[in-house]
């Protein structure tokens, strides 16, 4: 499909995937499968790197639809391979694909994509397009505001009302949270506010000629496994949705979904309630998550360290709402993860669509569905996990999250 915004003509999406996975037969993805995003905001100072907000991003185009879920950084979540720790560590400490997981474990969502912003990506691209406006529900007065580098304070005051922000500013906003009482979940509310935002700046005449033009300046400083052959197109399409058409969750203490804990370390964090959770993200992506109870899906662990893989891997399908049989180990050890569409099954008329199921686990995965005859499973699709899963313990998962 040809997107179209105000006169912008933009080419359809090319292929989400490597035109060869691992030597596999090539199976283009169709272009208008859901796309989901998981955006990590990070902070550069004091010589690393600190993951400072994040955000599931989704988008169906056939439906028309959008999503934002806000995850809270001071979530206290069992890290997959690490333990417990705040869900902002997950990138930190396990890598970019191990933060994905914990995200997907967390609230049930599958995560196909990741996007890593710094500060300096967020500023250029407000600059860009010329600042934005936003309606600052409340006035914010923080006398101790922290410079980049948190090695001293600065005052930022910002009156309520519509306001004009440069780049500066609007970073300013989306990171503060000293100011509120609720702290973390109102600079969550008000990070949306600015995606609001951003989205009617570039729907302005002067910037929807630059989209192509931004998305290549932005290439260098955003770190992302979506294909920039396709940013264009997916910007231009998102961004002809109307407001209505977009669901966006901050999950708070009042809805159930997060409440106070004190660890026995003593620290502060959020204890998050994970049934609430998924429940709101469900009413967040329902496009995304109806399409994961279309077909059975059967996991095979072939991770020789971690025999517990395949059943946690089908618990996490579970809470997305997918039917799953019983896991079982799979016939030798496998290295690369591997999603079959089970054609003794399922099957598909000659020329048919991958099923949408199968392309979100594979992208989510990071491989390519493959059709196959596997007349040992009863299920539509079979899932291998290999020793590149992110969610599997061992010397190989702790390779992954170290080059990560």
């Amino acid at each position: 499909m040809t997107a179209l915004v105000a006169g912008l003509v933009i080419s359809p999406l090319q292929p989400k995937v490597p035109a060869t996975t691992h030597g596999a037969s090539v199976v283009r993805v169709q272009p208008q499968e859901p796309v989901t995003v998981l955006v990590l905001g990070m902070q550069q100072g004091n010589g690393e790197d600190a993951t400072d907000s994040m955000l599931v991003l989704g988008f169906d185009p056939q439906a028309h639809t959008a999503g934002m879920f806000s995850v809270a950084r001071d979530l206290w979540v069992d890290i997959p391979t690490f333990g417990y720790q705040r869900i902002n560590t997950a990138m930190e400490n396990v890598g970019i694909a191990g933060a994905e997981l914990t995200v997907e474990e967390t609230i049930g969502v599958p995560v196909e994509y990741y996007a890593v912003v710094d500060y300096a990506a967020f500023t250029k691209l407000v600059d860009d397009i010329g600042g934005i406006n936003v309606d600052v529900p409340s006035a914010i007065n923080d006398s101790c505001y922290p410079n980049a580098a948190e090695t001293e304070c600065t005052v930022f005051d910002l009156p309520a009302g519509e306001q004009r922000m440069d780049g500066e500013t609007a970073l300013k906003f989306v990171t503060e949270r000293h100011a509120f009482a609720d702290a973390d979940i109102q600079r969550q509310a008000d990070q949306q506010l600015v995606l609001f935002a951003l989205k009617d700046a570039l729907l302005q005449p002067q910037n929807l000629l630059k989209v192509p033009q931004i998305v290549g300046d932005l290439q260098s400083l955003v770190r992302t496994d979506l294909p920039y052959a396709d940013l264009p197109t997916l910007a231009a399409e998102a961004l002809q949705l109307p407001q209505s058409s977009i669901e966006s969750t901050v999950p708070s203490y009042q809805s159930g979904a997060i409440s106070n804990y004190t660890t026995s370390g003593g620290a502060e964090v959020l204890l998050p309630n994970e049934g609430v959770l998924k429940t709101l993200a469900r009413q967040t992506f329902p496009a995304v998550l109806s399409d994961m109870d279309q077909m059975t899906v059967q996991v095979e662990d072939g991770v020789p360290s971690d025999p517990s893989a395949g059943a946690d891997y089908a618990e996490m399908l579970q809470g997305m709402g997918v039917q799953t049989l019983p896991p079982t180990a799979a016939p030798e050890p496998a290295t690369d993860c591997a999603v079959y569409v089970n054609t003794s099954v399922a099957h598909l008329g000659r020329g048919a669509p991958l099923p949408t199921e199968a392309v979100i686990l594979g992208q989510t995965l990071g491989t390519q569905p493959q059709l196959q005859a596997l007349a040992d499973s009863q299920a539509q699709i079979v899932v291998v996990l290999g020793s590149d899963y992110a969610g599997a313990s061992g010397p190989a998962s702790d390779a992954q999250a170290s080059g990560s």
